[in-house]
């Protein structure tokens, strides 16, 4: 019975260490590093994103190694079409986080969204601290980080996202912040969270979400091309 009971303290033990040991990042932007949009394919930011509560999601992808997306550390607006190796979603290297593994009462995958303000975001499910658990980096340990940010009529997960732009049938907007640089981040209960955003390096600037345009439907396609034989044949008659 003693035995049970050492290895039951040890356990509740081992499980407040590893709470304490999650590693927190305050993840909100500022008012210098708002999010902005553009209003022509691969064209320059023209605006910042709608003050519109829930029109935009965002989410935080990790990696304690890799200091580069696939090679790149640089922002990216848009969409290059399934496979697009500019987004951390395509490299192995890097990790979705789920703000402690949990679903904490919002959609996995879109745990920040748009306030008010426009250009501005928030963790909607934050922890006790204000700030945003990572579930692969530990408190007191360093990694490299990029947000990922789309509008919501492409999906309220990113999963949801990247098969609507793959699907082509819907215009919306995405893109990816630059790699931040080393960030050690805070210690929930213990040491203040890490801010990821910030004027200079290693922190995080602001940056765009690049318009993708939809692509017609074959029949859709179809039906233009009809319409324009049929109003050349018009033509030819009259």
């Amino acid at each position: 019975m003693k035995k049970l009971i050492i290895i039951a303290a040890m356990f509740v033990s081992g499980a407040v260490t590893l709470t304490h040991a999650q590693g927190t990042i305050f993840a909100n932007n500022s008012n210098g590093t708002k999010i902005s949009t553009n209003s022509v394919v691969g064209g320059a930011a023209t605006g910042l994103t709608s003050g519109t509560i829930g029109g935009f999601y965002y989410a935080l992808f990790a990696s304690a190694s890799s200091t580069t997306i696939n090679g790149s550390t640089a922002a990216y607006a848009g969409y290059s079409g399934s496979g697009d190796t500019h987004y951390a979603f395509n490299d192995a290297g890097w990790t979705l986080q789920l703000n402690g593994g949990t679903a904490n009462g919002v959609t996995p995958g879109a745990f920040m969204t748009n306030t008010a303000t426009a250009g501005r975001y928030a963790i909607t499910s934050p922890n006790t601290d204000g700030a945003f658990t990572s579930q692969t980096i530990a408190g007191g340990s360093a990694g490299y980080f990029a947000v990922i940010g789309w509008s919501s009529n492409l999906g309220s997960t990113l999963a949801q996202a990247i098969a609507t732009l793959n699907a082509g049938t819907v215009a919306g907007f995405i893109g990816q912040s630059a790699v931040s640089g080393q960030l050690t981040l805070g210690t929930l209960g213990s040491t203040s969270p890490t801010a990821l955003y910030g004027a200079s390096s290693p922190n995080i600037q602001g940056f765009t979400l690049g318009l993708v345009t939809s692509t017609p439907e074959p029949g859709t396609m179809a039906l233009a091309a009809l319409g324009g034989a049929s109003l050349l044949l018009f033509r030819r008659r009259k």
